[in-house]
């Protein structure tokens, strides 16, 4: 639910519930007063009716007691026989019509002791008909005058209910009697018709009942007593009698309670399915069993409540058009500052601390607050993991590239190692031979010193000089080969020397791009930068070894060069004594002279072999130095190589943080 709604029914509960409690309490109190009020005019209502009845009857109970008398005084004080009293009877019948008239009686009849019916006014079908015997022993009048019969009073009277009576066409007739007694015996009886319309006037008074106040009388079978003013037609008392009691009577709740002697007021519902402020009594009436009902219909009874009632719906209503206004004005001004409904704003912030960012923001709203802050952050945080993973993907692959170059510069640097421990075992082997060359040197030395010696005896050595000449000559020759094998060993160490220095500019240009990519990877290729720059150092360390590696070899070769020169020309030497030697003894002298020369270039091969030789040494000893930079440069290589499994170890841990953001 938004916000707006919330608070909109906060205030509606808040403005509204007193306003309810306050509009229930005051129905509430308007229709208990109303109700009392209203029952308290009906019970006066009551009050009067069954006063005004009580004093009907009454009356009618003086009437005929007064008409007893009369009656005893007009017809049977001076007649002696029945027929007299007829007469008699007859020549009152003026007096009796008008008394009727006069008093609101249908008829008035006399009776006698035997059940004739000698007299009455109207001259009905009950007239001149037996009432013990006759078609009317059963009817109202049949029984009125059995209840009579035994009277031996003065002044008594009974009463008979209505009751459908078949002389007045089955209409329902009450009666009211009272004995003659003439001398103290029955003489006759004395009955009244009780007339409906009289009883009805009293009824249907109504002044100060509104339209939809009555009041009316019920007998004990539930039957109407008096007609109804609201149903004229269905609750007659004609109607009721005719009827059946659902239809034409009525069998309510305040008739069965005034039936069972009760008086008292409540709502009840009517013969008509209405309900009904009630005000019941049963009627104290002697030989009657009636009740009297003062009716209003709660609506009407209850009209000033529905007028409080419709106020009070206009009120709340114009409350609720108020509340609404300022709930609204207060819901705006609370979500304008936060941007959005607070609920949405609260999901969205529980997803991004979950590392969601894919939340859907309304972007055809314009928002503000708290909502457009977190539609930034989401933003910002969707560019910044974007940029992170990136950086990540840069920086494996930067590793793996770092790791790559550092392995094959590793692989480099096993080769140029395993070249170096070649070329050293080379630079071994022309030690030994350069040993050779300055041991055979020396030896030619001292030959030639024995030549110079011998030459003396020239003659007779002639034979043992050319042997040693010719000896001379195959060692010479085996000097020059093992020379120029020097002269090829010191050309293939400059070929290697070439390797290194190429192995040694790769591995400086590949510690200077380790070195950038450290740069690149910041605090975290610090160390592998430190790395990269003793890498470098060691290649320029080697790249400075093997230009003085090639100066000495340079040299070497020279030196291999001349020796090569030197040996050359003593063999041709050598090949010039023998043919001399043969020649001619003459010779010796001259082979004395060359002995000479011999001797001394045998002393400088000598003095060079011993020289190539501690060259020899110093190459070996530099190749030694290169061999230890190399191991130096591969360990470098090893940590350049950890170290880039590192920063990738890294860049995949923080590639794993960046993907447990799920962006949109």
């Amino acid at each position: 639910m938004k916000l707006k709604n919330k608070i909109m029914l906060a205030f509606l509960a808040i403005g509204l519930l007193p306003l309810a409690l306050f509009g229930y309490l005051s129905l509430h109190l308007a229709t208990v007063s109303l109700e009392e009020e209203a029952f308290k005019k009906l019970e006066a209502v009551r009050e009067i009716k069954e006063t005004q009845i009580q004093e009907y009857f009454h009356q009618s109970e003086a009437d005929i007691v007064m008409l007893e008398h009369v009656v005893e005084s007009l017809i049977f004080k001076d007649t002696h026989s029945k027929a007299d009293e007829i007469t008699a009877a007859e020549a009152n019948q003026g007096y009796f019509d008008h008394f009727i008239k006069a008093y609101g009686y249908d008829d008035l009849l006399l009776i006698k002791p035997d059940g004739d019916v000698f007299y009455s006014v109207k001259k009905l079908s009950d007239y001149q008909t037996n009432l013990t015997s006759g078609p009317f022993s059963r009817t109202g009048l049949g029984r009125i005058f059995s209840k009579t019969l035994p009277e031996t009073k003065q002044n008594a009277f009974h009463i008979e209910d209505f009751s459908p009576y078949p002389a007045n066409n089955n209409k329902p007739e009450a009666f009211i009697s009272a004995p003659i007694l003439v001398h103290g015996k029955l003489d006759s009886v004395l009955v009244l018709k009780l007339s409906i319309d009289h009883i009805n006037e009293l009824m249907q008074q109504r002044d100060g009942m509104g339209e939809t106040g009555e009041t009316y009388l019920v007998g004990a079978d539930h039957k109407m007593r008096s007609d109804s003013y609201l149903d004229p037609v269905n609750h007659s008392v004609e109607a009721s009698f005719a009827g059946s009691v659902a239809k034409n009577g009525v069998d309510s709740v305040a008739v069965n309670a005034a039936l069972a002697g009760e008086t008292a007021s409540q709502i009840v519902i009517d013969y008509n399915g209405n309900p009904v402020l009630s005000a019941y009594a049963p009627l104290k009436l002697d030989d009657l069993d009636w009740v009297l009902l003062a009716e209003i219909d709660e609506a009407e009874a209850l009209i000033p409540v529905v007028e409080l009632r419709n106020i009070m719906l206009i009120v709340i209503s114009i409350t609720i058009l108020i509340v609404v206004f300022a709930a609204l004005n207060l819901a705006r001004s609370i979500t304008r500052p936060i941007g959005g409904e607070p609920d949405k704003i609260s999901k969205i912030a529980h997803l991004i601390s979950e590392g969601n960012l894919t939340s859907k923001f309304d972007q055809k709203a314009q928002h503000s607050g708290i909502y457009g802050s977190m539609q930034k952050m989401n933003k910002q945080l969707n560019k910044m993991i974007g940029n992170i993973n990136q950086m990540s993907h840069s920086l494996a692959s930067g590793a793996s590239q770092s790791s790559v170059a550092s392995e094959q510069v590793n692989v480099s640097l096993l080769e140029q190692q395993a070249s170096i421990e070649s070329v050293s075992a080379a630079m071994n082997e022309m030690s030994v031979t350069i040993q050779d060359v300055s041991s055979n040197a020396q030896h030619v030395a001292e030959s030639s010193l024995s030549a110079k010696n011998a030459s003396a005896k020239a003659k007779s050595q002639v034979t043992k000089t050319i042997d040693t000449i010719a000896s001379l000559s195959s060692e010479l020759g085996n000097a020059k080969a093992s020379i120029q094998t020097v002269d090829s060993k010191s050309q293939e160490i400059g070929a290697i020397l070439e390797v290194i220095r190429g192995i040694a500019d790769q591995t400086n240009l590949l510690a200077l791009n380790a070195a950038i990519e450290a740069a690149r990877a910041g605090d975290q290729g610090r160390g592998f930068s430190v790395v990269a720059d003793e890498v470098r150092q060691l290649a320029q360390k080697t790249q400075l070894s093997t230009s003085d590696i090639e100066n000495m070899i340079n040299l070497l070769q020279e030196d291999v060069k001349q020796v090569v020169n030197v040996i050359n020309r003593s063999n041709d030497i050598a090949e010039r004594s023998v043919a001399e030697t043969q020649e001619t003894e003459e010779s010796i002298n001259l082979s004395f002279k060359e002995a000479e020369v011999i001797s001394l270039d045998a002393s400088q091969i000598a003095t060079a072999a011993m020289q190539q030789s501690a060259a020899s040494e110093e190459i070996n000893q530099a190749l030694v130095t290169i061999n230890e930079a190399a191991k130096q440069n591969s360990m470098g290589m090893g940590e350049i190589s950890e170290s880039s499994s590192h920063i990738s170890e890294q860049s995949k841990q923080l590639k794993a943080l960046s993907d447990e953001f799920e962006m949109a």
